[in-house]
Order: C-alpha cells, then structure tokens, then sequence
C-alpha cells in the first residue's frame, strides 16, 4: 500500500471513530500509524461468559482477514495472525481454511489459560518475544488488535463507522444472548433482550465477570468498549469483592496475608520475567509507613487479571484492589512507573504454572452460568458449531433511546457538534475530536431526536412533531 493509501486509510479510521474493542478503547488511527513487523489479531476473548469476539470471528470472519491486512499494510507488517483458543475447534478451522494463500498470515491456536488474551502474554505466546516491563507491544515489534476492532476497520474503510458491536448478556438472567447492540443502549433495555433478571435483587458488571466493573444502575450504556453485561445476584462474591471499601481491603491485608507467595507463583506477569511480587506489595502495604518504595512501585507492573485474588490467595484476600489502590495513589502524587527492564525471561516454570480457564470459571463463582447449553451462530445460511454458551440474535435491535458517551476512549473527550432538537440520522457524526487532542469521533447509533447534551449525547428514535 502507497504512502498515501495509507495516510487514506488512516483517516477513514480515524473519521469512523475506531477504537480498541477489547481494552481501554485507545484510538485505532493513533495505533495503525505505528511501524511493525507483526499484527496479531486477539480472538483470545480469556474472560468467562463473554462471547462476543467469537460471535465476530463466526459471523464476520472476512472482516476480520480484511482489517487485519489493512491493519499489516498500514503499519507495515509482514507477518500477520490470528489467535484463536484451540477450544475453538470450528472457528479455528473456518478461519484456517480463510485465510489459506494469504501471504504472511496464519491462524495460532492457543492453549485455554487465563489471561491468554493480556497483550504481554499473548505477543510472547504467539512469536515468543518479550514485551518489556511497563511497556506496549510496539517495543516488540507488534500492533495487537482485538478481533472486533478489526473488523471495525473493515467497515471504516467502506466508510461505515463504529455505532454498534456484539455485545454477550448473561449471567443470571432468562436467556443469555450474545446480540449487536447500537452503542449507547441503556444496560436495562439490554437485559430485557435477554428475557430480564432471574434474580430480584441483582447487580450488574461491565465486561467480564473477573475484569470487569460494576455499573452504578441499569442506566449504564453500551460503549464501544462493553463485550459483556454481567447480571449476578446482589450477594455474589464477584459483587461483594468490588463493593469492599479500600481500607477494609487493606485492613484484611494486614490481618490476613501469611505471605504464601501463592498469589506471586501464579501471576502471569511474574511468571513473564516482570519484577512484581504481589505477595512483597502485601507485605509492604502491611508494613505502611516505611513501606519499601520499590515494593510499592512495582504495583505499576500489574495487569488487573486478578488470578491472584480470583484463584490464588488462600484467605480470600484482594492483591489486585491493593494494585489498583496503589497505582491510583501514585498518579495522583505525579509518579510514574520505573520499571522498564527490556531484557526479562520467563519463569522457568511458567508453562506448568498457567492457569486453566476452568478453574478460573469455578473459582469466581460463575460455573453455573457457563455451564448453560449454548447455539450455534448463523448467518445466511453459513452455521459455525460449537459450544457456545449463549444465543446469538441475528435481528437487529435498534432501542427508542440511546445515550452515547461523548468519552469512551482514551484522551479526549469528544466535543459536540450537535445541539438539543436537532435530527439526526444514524451513523452521522455528533461529536468531534477536540483539535490537537487524542481522542475519537461520535457518531449517531440511531436516527431520531437529540434529546439532551451533557456528559453524554441523548437521542430518542423518531421525528421531531
């Protein structure tokens, strides 16, 4: 691709408001500017009950080869793959079987250990380099893409922006489904595709049940980060552990942790060579004041994977809320993170010392959802088989309200370009990239009304009068 294919194609993507779909949501156009040798595609989707990248990869599959070529010839890459869990079996074979006599593209199949899907696992599992401490896989030479944000970019280059994505809604509620949802449908229209709650008192988590957030209400919206709405009930440990205030995390810190190591052994990111010792942030915690500063500091290194808290610690103790707590703190303090060794080697027994997807499901108490007999996705008459554990919705849903918002990506947020009473149709531009700013675009997931601005932009469905 010329210079200035590509400098077009990066603008198509900017102009369709690309963002990562797997992580924090950072700028696709500001990524695929970089230059690398490797692309890999992450179909890895680690967390339990999440399905929607598989829904991309059974449904979509030639969107997902398409952006990921564009994504190659944008940054200049040679090599390109696409990683499926070996679990997989039919979409690791329907994609096989898709990308055969594509030069320097191949499909990896991966082991199912949790997170396979963190990028710094997942650049050293596929091409065996090591991404340095606390830094991006660019230092290795790799874009990392999730599977979704992929096939994005197919669409962007049709010149159709980012207004929807697969969603999965399970959990305790009648019918998990896995369904494209335009982007700002509220969290309670999204549990009532799935046939409601089965549960009176319940809440709700963004993403997926071990990484992911508690909403504050079924408000909440769709983002074009949101793989998963997670309905548990009220008591769940998953939600108890997220509602513990910091300092009653710490206080059992202190009480409880008999410094075991477990959650050390098993933390993928020690286990690559990073030097964090989560149980040595314990003890150092428990320590406080006269903690040591590179105890502390080493906090930077973790990756909120929560296998210790999830599978590790004996005592039911959180390592990761300290991590987070600890990182928090030390940005708002203006510190930054000093570990950057690029020469680390992986545990000699890190291979023995993954941890299955399994016990990760059984260990966060979600086993008895996961378990749900699943269907298999279709689409014109092409059917994928496998294992799914949710119902995948063919129709589109389109709900009588959206709220859209305006930052649901790293930088900026975006800067309206609409006001109150104005119509909109779907898939029109309603919020901008501030000028100089990292960011990206708004567009309308539905046509109708704006209905209000704020931190968010409201659209009811429909004509004004």
């Amino acid at each position: 691709m010329a210079s200035a294919a590509v400098r077009d194609i990066i603008q198509a993507i900017k102009d369709a408001g690309v963002v990562g779909a797997g992580g924090a949501g950072f700028p696709t156009h500001v990524k695929l500017s970089a230059t690398v040798d490797t692309v890999i595609a992450n179909g890895a989707e680690c967390e339990p009950l999440l399905e929607a990248d598989l829904a991309v990869m059974a449904l979509e599959p030639v969107k997902v080869l398409e952006g990921l070529k564009i994504a190659m010839a944008a940054t200049g890459a040679t090599r390109g793959y696409v990683a499926v869990k070996k679990k997989r079996e039919s979409v690791l074979r329907a994609m096989t079987e898709l990308v055969q006599g594509e030069e320097g593209i191949e499909v990896f199949a991966l082991d199912d250990v949790y997170p396979i899907g963190d990028e710094h696992v997942l650049v050293h599992e596929v091409t065996g380099r090591y991404v340095p401490e606390g830094g991006l896989p660019l230092e290795a030479g790799v874009v990392v893409s999730n599977v979704t944000t992929l096939a994005s970019v197919a669409d962007a280059a049709k010149g159709r922006p980012m207004i929807s994505r697969y969603v999965t809604v399970a959990g305790a509620v009648a019918r998990p489904i896995t369904a494209r949802l335009p982007i700002g449908t509220s969290v309670a229209d999204a549990i009532a595709l799935a046939g409601g709650p089965q549960t009176e008192r319940y809440r709700v988590i963004m993403g997926g049940p071990i990484m992911g957030k508690l909403a504050p209400d079924t408000s909440a919206v769709v983002t074009k980060v949101t793989g998963g709405i997670i309905v548990l009930p009220a008591d769940h440990p998953q939600v108890k552990m997220r509602e513990s205030d910091m300092g009653t995390i710490i206080r059992q810190a202190k009480a409880a942790c008999c410094q075991c190591m477990s959650c050390t052994e098993t933390c993928p990111r020690h286990l690559l060579g990073h030097r964090i010792a989560p149980h040595l942030i314990m003890r150092a915690v428990s320590m406080s004041p006269g903690a040591p500063a590179d105890a502390i500091a080493s906090a930077w290194l973790c990756s909120e994977c929560a296998v210790c808290a999830t599978v590790s610690c004996p005592s039911g103790l959180s390592p990761v809320r300290v991590n987070q707590a600890l990182k928090a703190s030390m940005a708002r303090k203006g510190l930054r993170n000093p570990y950057h060794e690029k020469g680390i080697v992986s545990h000699p027994l890190r291979g023995a010392r993954r941890v299955p997807s399994s016990r990760v499901i059984t260990r966060a108490g979600v086993g008895s959802y996961a378990a749900r007999p699943g269907t298999s996705y279709a689409e014109a008459g092409r059917t994928a088989h496998y294992s799914a554990g949710t119902e995948c919705l063919s129709e589109a849903f389109e709900p009588d309200r959206v709220s859209i918002p305006l930052l649901q990506h790293v930088g900026a947020p975006a800067v309206p370009c609409v006001k109150v009473g104005d119509e909109v149709r779907k898939g029109q531009p309603i919020a901008e990239v501030p000028e100089g700013k990292l960011g990206a675009r708004v567009h309308a997931s539905i046509s109708g009304v704006v209905s209000d601005i704020g931190n968010a932009i409201t659209i009811v469905a429909g004509r004004r009068g």
